[in-house]
């Protein structure tokens, strides 16, 4: 590979050698084994809500009401904005026919809860990333705007090799469901949440750092983070221990 691709050496001198109590000895660039799995998924979109609907639905998650006429009442407004507000909460998937009434879906639920009017969108093409020697999730940042290479080969126009650190074992099955279940799933997804996915294909990716080695602890530069980036560090730690 012959574009830039990833900082030159020297400016990783320059950055290193500004940093206090660092002093580096060695600095070696590294391609760090990384996973990239394609998948199809249903994603949770946020926005904010109109002003009815937001009224309407903490009514029917708090007031105890769920009649359009006692909606009605209770706003002061004509039954047929509470039907036509609700039929579109409906087809969202907000909230569903009861009895009697109206009734909160979990999404609906949610979105109350949350402040927000979420959305579900399938067919959405996303890539999720793994690192490769624990298969932990790689921050949204990391994912966004690191350099991904396909194949473990980089050379930079100033003649810097960048070498695998050598392999990572296969991505464990329960990777992605693990990373559907966490509660910070939107860290390491990023404003369009998957709550479904299907047909996953994970591949080998490599990410290009170089690694400091200093009189005292490594540092670890890469391209998402303006100077040494602990998140990286931790990778490069779980494949040399």
């Amino acid at each position: 590979m012959t574009e830039a691709a990833h900082l030159p050496m020297r400016e990783v001198i320059r950055r290193a050698g500004a940093l206090p109590n660092v002093r580096p000895v060695r600095f070696v660039p590294l391609l760090l084994p990384m996973w990239a799995v394609e998948v199809v998924a249903t994603v949770r979109e946020s926005h904010a809500y109109d002003v009815f609907d937001r009224y309407l639905t903490r009514a029917l998650a708090e007031a105890g009401l769920s009649g359009t006429a006692e909606l009605a009442g209770f706003f002061g407004v004509e039954p047929l904005l509470v039907e036509r507000t609700a039929r579109f909460l409906e087809r969202i998937g907000h909230v569903r026919p009861g009895d009697g009434g109206w009734e909160l879906t979990a999404l609906g639920r949610r979105s109350v809860a949350d402040g927000r009017r979420y959305l579900l969108s399938p067919g959405r093409r996303m890539t999720l990333r793994f690192g490769g020697s624990r298969a932990e999730p790689v921050p949204f940042a990391h994912a966004t705007h690191s350099v991904w290479l396909d194949r473990p080969a980089l050379t930079l126009p100033d003649g810097t090799v960048f070498a695998p650190a050598g392999a990572s074992p296969e991505l464990p099955a329960g990777s992605v469901s693990g990373l559907l279940e966490r509660d910070d799933l939107a860290d390491f997804t990023g404003p369009a949440v998957p709550v479904r996915v299907e047909a996953p294909r994970p591949r080998r990716v490599w990410l290009p750092v170089y690694l400091v080695e200093c009189e005292d602890d490594p540092v670890v530069f890469g391209w998402a983070v303006d100077g040494p980036d602990p998140y990286l560090l931790r990778v490069y730690l779980s494949h040399a221990g």
